[in-house]
Order: C-alpha cells, then structure tokens, then sequence
C-alpha cells in the first residue's frame, strides 16, 4: 500500500451504519500536512474514499464534488459522516462531512454520482477547451518542493514547473506536470483512481504565489471540481499537466480555475477554487 491510500485508511463504524448514512474514523496522519490541518487534496480524497468505501451503487461512478474547507483537518483521530441527500433514477446527490477529534466540523462537500448519460448523442467534441502547449514532460527537469519552504507533503508529489514560479512578480498563471512521487518508477499496470486524480488538482501551488515577490500564507475555502474521464483509463505512472489561473479576486479572496491534462490531451478534471489570503 502506498502513502497516499495509507493517508486514506478509514475504518467504518458498523453501529453508525442506518438508512444509507455510516460514520467512518479517519486517523489523519500527519505526513500529509500543509499549514495548521491535513493537505487539502488528502481531504478531497478522504471524502471520495468515504464515499466509495461501502460502494452504495456500483453503476454510480463520482462526477463532481464541491467542498468548502472551513477549518484546518489536523492530525488525529477524526471522523466522518456520509449521508445521502437524493438517490434519483440514474443520478445520487451525497452529503459528506468532516469533523476533527475536538468534534468540530471543519468540511462539508456535496458528491454527485451518476450513470453515464446521452448516449445517443455524442458530446464529446463539445468542449473549447484547449490544452496547453507544453515540453514533454521528460524534457522538465522534477524540482525539490518540501519543508522548510515547501508545505510537509510536499515529497509525496513530482512537480515540474514549465511556467508560474512563486513568488516571481509574473502573471498569476502556472503550469507544471505532477505526479505522486511513489508513481514516478516504472509505470504501473493500473490506472488513476478518481480519489487521486481529484487529490492532485490541489497539489499545485496558489497562483497567486506567482503575482507576489514575498511569501504570503494562504488557504482553499471552497473546492468544486468535475471528473471529466474515467481515472483508470489515465495509466497511474503518467503525470498529468496542471494549469491554473487566477481570473479575479477581491479583498483577499481570489478565484482560480485549474485543469488536469493526461499525456494524450483529454480534459480529466476542471476545479474552481476560492483561495483567501490569510495573512
């Protein structure tokens, strides 16, 4: 098992366990820390784990989550609590929150699940999006991101920035290829799992960071993202081109899109994150 679904490990509460709703006890470890709480994408994944662990409805693949971050996930003994919102008829709307060993909340998110739909139609040349031009990503040399300026899960990610460093005083625009660092051997035979894929859109660094010239701290409040593939078709030793960009902000609080690109050019995931500067 690899640090990242080690980082993952939960184990349900059978007593807690009535009407489509479970309790489960995450024991947060503290490897996988940025600031004052856990990494912010090791909460994303936490709560698509939760979700899938008991898989509800196996005809059901996750396609958004939207999930406001109002307190810091520390180390520890922490909980969470799923409970369904609205199963329809091809379509389940998840409730899932996070609560910390004080028994404060400190996340709630929103999870769609659905059946794939329109097959009649084929949408798949719908989207304007274009991916970015970027170097192979063999030819961009892996940067050291860790502790004492990088955050503490900082090695548990490759990152190879093309574009967008901190603190340059540049555009507030970043692009770079990422990949859990446990993955960057030989490829594997599997796949991403939605979990990861949706973890490591939060990897990357504010964009803001690219405008400032000093370091300044910031936090996510709300993360909404969609899966736009299915993760296991992306092979889990390729890394994936992230971009992101500020598209406006006021009064310390900034919003940035970002998106994943596999290696053969699909859109895999799309997020939109409010990123506040707190000091």
């Amino acid at each position: 098992m690899d640090s990242f679904e080690q980082g993952l490990s939960m184990t349900i509460d059978q007593s807690k366990t009535t009407d489509g709703s479970f309790r489960a006890s995450w024991p947060v470890p503290d490897e996988w820390q940025q600031g004052r709480g856990a990494w912010g994408g090791l909460v994303v994944g936490a709560t698509i784990r939760a979700l899938t662990l008991v898989k509800p409805e196996p005809g059901r693949s996750v396609r958004t989550i939207s999930c406001h971050m109002f307190g810091p996930v520390p180390n520890g003994d922490c909980v969470i609590e799923v409970a369904p919102v609205r199963r329809g008829a091809a379509m389940s709307t998840w409730a899932v929150s996070i609560w910390d060993p004080s028994g404060a909340r400190c996340t709630e998110s929103i999870v769609i699940t659905g059946e794939a739909r329109g097959e009649d139609i084929d949408c798949s040349e719908w989207g304007t999006a274009t991916m970015p031009t970027a170097p192979d990503w063999q030819q961009v040399p892996a940067v050291p991101v860790a502790p004492p300026m990088g955050p503490v899960f900082g090695p548990h990610l490759e990152f190879r920035p093309i574009a967008g460093l901190p603190f340059s005083g540049s555009e507030a625009r970043a692009l770079g290829w990422s990949r859990f660092t446990e993955h960057s051997g030989p490829q594997e035979k599997r796949g991403w799992t939605a979990e990861e894929l949706l973890a490591i859109v939060d990897g990357w660094w504010p964009a803001g960071y690219v405008r400032l010239t000093a370091p300044r701290t910031m936090a996510t409040v709300s993360f909404s993202a969609h899966l736009l593939v299915d993760p296991s078709s992306v092979p889990i030793g390729e890394p994936v081109l992230m971009e992101s960009a500020v598209t406006s902000a006021y009064e310390g609080f900034t919003s940035e899109i970002r998106r994943l690109w596999s290696v053969d050019g699909r859109v895999l995931v799309e997020n939109l994150q409010s990123i506040v500067v707190v000091n």
